[in-house]
């Protein structure tokens, strides 16, 4: 299964679960992928470890950054990937929660060998009254 096919795929069966389950399964799949890649060459034990230990961390910070985003959230994330220039930042607190969100891309809209468009970008969010700040660098499909 391709990686494009499989992320689609991850978002269909992932909408009927929480915000949580889905940033911490699209986390762990995002953080296992960079597990693999950053890994490739290595032996395969070295390799399995790289996947696994991509894969918890990115499903932790996933978790909880998808813990308190709601779909107005999600939108200006998407808003942003669209229009903010690269190694700019856009910032926005939710006036319904209170928390606040930073987006940063870090490359240009690029497309996979799919036709699918995406960006890699580091979203970061801060919950309502917490000085504890949640980041998660990944690549963001339009």
């Amino acid at each position: 299964m391709k990686p494009v096919s499989l992320i689609l795929f991850s978002f269909i069966i992932l909408s009927g679960c929480t915000h949580q389950q889905q940033g911490a399964a699209m986390g762990g799949a995002a953080g296992g992928l960079t597990g693999f890649l950053l890994s490739k060459d290595a032996s395969r034990n070295t390799q399995i470890a790289a996947v696994l230990a991509g894969a918890v961390v990115g499903g932790i910070i996933g978790g909880v950054i998808g813990n308190y985003m709601d779909k107005s959230d999600q939108k200006r994330v998407q808003k942003a990937l669209k229009e903010v220039p690269t190694n700019k930042s856009r910032s926005w607190t939710n006036p319904q929660t209170g928390h606040r969100f930073t987006i940063k891309p870090i490359s240009d809209i690029a497309t996979d060998s799919d036709g699918e468009q995406y960006r890699e970008a580091t979203l970061y969010a801060r919950k309502k009254n917490s000085d504890k700040l949640d980041a998660s660098t990944q690549k963001m499909y339009l």
